[in-house]
């Protein structure tokens, strides 16, 4: 085995991941990664470069403990190597490794520590490429996500805008990675409940990722699913119900049945199906999301909460006050333990539950 061996080993796993062959992205870049350590040591740059292909792949993955120990390794790597490692790419793995961080922390329900590591990531691309660089646009994108988690839309749309307007600046209306922002603006507008500004960015996310990259792809299904949730929204259930069938069809195909994008579609389709008065298919499809959700992440994420309180409301719609009462109680202490009690989630399960609760007495 040679260096040019590991090296293509790595671009295989790029493609790999491309096409959405995850696992298979794994096995390579591990192999290379075993290479490159025996070829130059534990702690060099190259080796570091790949400790942050294989914390994204682990992260998609879902295996979040792992990701985070091999982006922190990344991270010690890089920042160990101190004045002999500098320029444009010290910079970007550097600030890259705390971006990936931050996103990990985020996705397990530290949005404190996330805000830290994704604003120190922002930071350092500003002072080395100036403001109007496409990495710093990558840096507020992911620092916006955490305000969009955290309750601070007004934040988070600022930073999504900013971003959005340097990505056409550097490569015009039509790249692909605009389509994550459009995505993200979406999103965040829909948190809102603001569905018919959301109307239009979620669905130029879609067009953008349809266009580059094909309508089965793994991320333009994942904006197909973002854009079905606006329409929910906006009550065009017709239209959003196929987009949903197709998303968690082609999500267990790629990932397997126990996947988060299988559980957050399972949990969308479940509010279509209560929406429609289909309140036995809507609990059966909220119990088997919330289940899935419990063991992807514990019982004490900020998305188990979000889960419970969806069943909860459609157990006191159908009757069962009660039964609800206990989930409410439950997505409380979850959200009270991970968020501000400004939250508007925080605030929407003490409103349900104090609801529910007068019902009963």
């Amino acid at each position: 085995m040679t260096l040019e061996h590991a090296i293509a080993l790595q671009e295989k796993s790029w493609s790999l991941l491309g096409r959405g062959k995850i696992q298979e992205a794994h096995k390579c870049i591990t192999d290379a990664l075993r290479l490159f350590e025996a070829f130059e040591g534990k702690d060099s740059p190259d080796v570091a470069n790949l400790l942050n292909d294989l914390a994204d792949i682990e992260d998609r993955l879902e295996r979040f403990d792992d990701a985070l120990a091999h982006a922190t390794r990344r991270m010690k790597i890089t920042d160990a190597l101190g004045r002999g490692f500098t320029g444009d790419d010290a910079v970007m793995i550097r600030a890259r490794s705390r971006s990936l961080i931050g996103t990990i922390h985020r996705q397990m329900g530290d949005y404190k520590t996330a805000e830290l590591f994704l604003k120190e990531a922002l930071k350092m691309n500003k002072r080395h490429f100036g403001e109007a660089h496409p990495e710093v646009a990558t840096s507020e994108n992911n620092l916006a996500i955490v305000y969009k988690y955290s309750g601070q839309f007004t934040k988070g749309l600022a930073l999504y805008r900013a971003a959005l307007a340097k990505l056409i600046a550097e490569f015009g209306e039509d790249a692909l990675p605009l389509s994550s922002i459009y995505h993200n603006i979406g999103g965040i507008l829909h948190a809102c409940g603001k569905y018919e500004e959301a109307e239009a960015p979620g669905r130029r996310a879609w067009e953008i990722s349809k266009l580059h990259l094909g309508a089965s792809h793994p991320q333009s299904v994942a904006d197909a699913a973002a854009y079905a949730g606006i329409l929910d929204g906006l009550g065009r259930y017709k239209e959003s119900e196929p987009i949903y069938l197709r998303a968690i069809k082609r999500f267990e195909k790629l990932y397997g049945p126990e996947n988060y994008e299988v559980a957050v579609n399972l949990n969308n389709l479940a509010a279509l199906k209560a929406a429609q008065g289909k309140h036995t298919e809507s609990e059966a499809l909220y119990r088997k999301s919330l289940a899935m959700t419990v063991k992807l992440f514990g019982r004490n994420h900020p998305d188990v909460a979000l889960a419970l309180n969806n069943l909860a409301s459609l157990l006191n719609e159908m009757g069962r006050p009660r039964q609800a009462v206990k989930l409410y109680e439950r997505a409380l202490r979850i959200f009270e333990k991970h968020l501000k009690p400004s939250h508007p989630k925080v605030k929407l399960v003490k409103e349900n539950l104090a609801a529910t609760r007068k019902r009963i007495n």
